[in-house]
């Protein structure tokens, strides 16, 4: 009887123990996303004159993003591509998706610093003369 208390005694102490130590791990963060739909404007201004502002819906996956064509007016090209979100947002267009009145020069590439305010989405990209802003709202 004692050797089956002693096995008893030792079982709930290790299970103390083992319960007890798990407190402190550490939880890795699920990785970062901006997965969904939302709906917003994309302007390009050059030497802080507006040469170009489109209502947009922009849509993201958990790698890729793309810009509703049947919703991109004549001065805007419906790019799509894959994006890295980490403290900033990089996007890399595997498609620009231009039509014919569309300049591809203005598709938003590259590395955009992001601030995420509640359901909202701004990204900002800041070159020598050129600001091309990217205000979403998700739906």
């Amino acid at each position: 009887m004692k050797k089956y208390l002693s096995i008893v005694a030792l079982a709930l102490l290790v299970t103390l123990v083992f319960a007890t130590s798990c407190r402190d791990d550490i939880f890795l963060e699920p990785l970062p996303t901006l997965e969904g739909t939302y709906d917003g404007t994309y302007s390009v201004i050059i030497d802080r004159t507006d040469t170009s502002i489109s209502t947009l819906e922009m849509r993201f996956s958990d790698e890729s993003y793309w810009f509703d064509s049947d919703n991109s007016p004549d001065n805007f090209c419906s790019p799509r591509g894959r994006y890295v979100l980490s403290g900033t947002l990089e996007l890399t267009e595997t498609n620009p998706g231009c039509n014919v009145t569309a300049t591809e020069k203005d598709n938003p590439i590259g590395v955009f610093s992001i601030r995420r305010p509640g359901d909202s989405v701004i990204m900002l990209q800041q070159t020598e003369n050129t600001l091309k802003q990217i205000l979403l709202v998700g739906r």
